[in-house]
């Protein structure tokens, strides 16, 4: 059977961890942020930037450790960067299924109201030019996404307390599905590229 890499990606506020919670795929897996707050005695506050760079490490080898041993794997990523990129393909070379659900709660003051009611409960938070640049850069490299990711479905998680809403379907890097009327945030993300 082939092993999969499956991975739960979005803006900071969208919704991943409620969503699609990386331990109900039945695979091994690993949230950044609850490493963080395990690593800083139970709290997602005044995480320091030596906890934040070992779970950047951490996070790191254990994608590299499951593609190495050939053993499925769940993961959560803003995909801000291109290390999920960088893994996803050592994963295909590997012969792994690549997934990826990409969820966004809609335009960023959307994404970071809902990340600052999450910090007042008690939930991990960041200054707000940081989550905008988090989230300018997930929203760029969705197209890269797309066009790089064996299978990829996303989500529009606008609507406070409802389901997410699928709104495009790719496979292979060919869009089989597409919402009309396309929600804005995806319109702008994709003709970013």
């Amino acid at each position: 059977m082939q092993p999969r890499m499956v991975i739960v990606a979005g803006p900071p506020g969208s919704g991943k961890s409620t969503a699609f919670p990386v331990d109900s795929f039945g695979l091994d897996s690993f949230n950044a942020d609850d490493r963080a707050a395990a690593m800083n005695a139970g709290s997602y506050h005044g995480i320091t930037t030596r906890i934040r760079q070992q779970v950047g490490k951490e996070f790191e080898d254990f994608g590299l450790e499951r593609i190495k041993a050939g053993t499925a794997f769940c993961l959560e990523t803003t995909p801000r960067t291109d290390i999920t990129f960088r893994q996803a393909q050592l994963a295909r070379e590997a012969g792994f299924q690549i997934e990826m659900l990409y969820i966004n709660a809609g335009d960023f003051e959307n994404c970071l109201t809902r990340v600052i009611a999450r910090g007042f409960a008690g939930g991990h938070s960041a200054p707000a030019a940081r989550l905008r640049a988090i989230y300018d850069a997930s929203v760029q490299n969705l197209p890269r996404a797309i066009r790089e990711m064996d299978e990829i479905r996303v989500y529009d998680n606008s609507r406070l307390g409802l389901v997410p809403e699928l709104v495009l379907e790719a496979i292979g890097g060919k869009i089989e599905y597409m919402r009309s009327p396309v929600p804005t945030w995806l319109g702008t993300g994709l003709e970013l590229h």
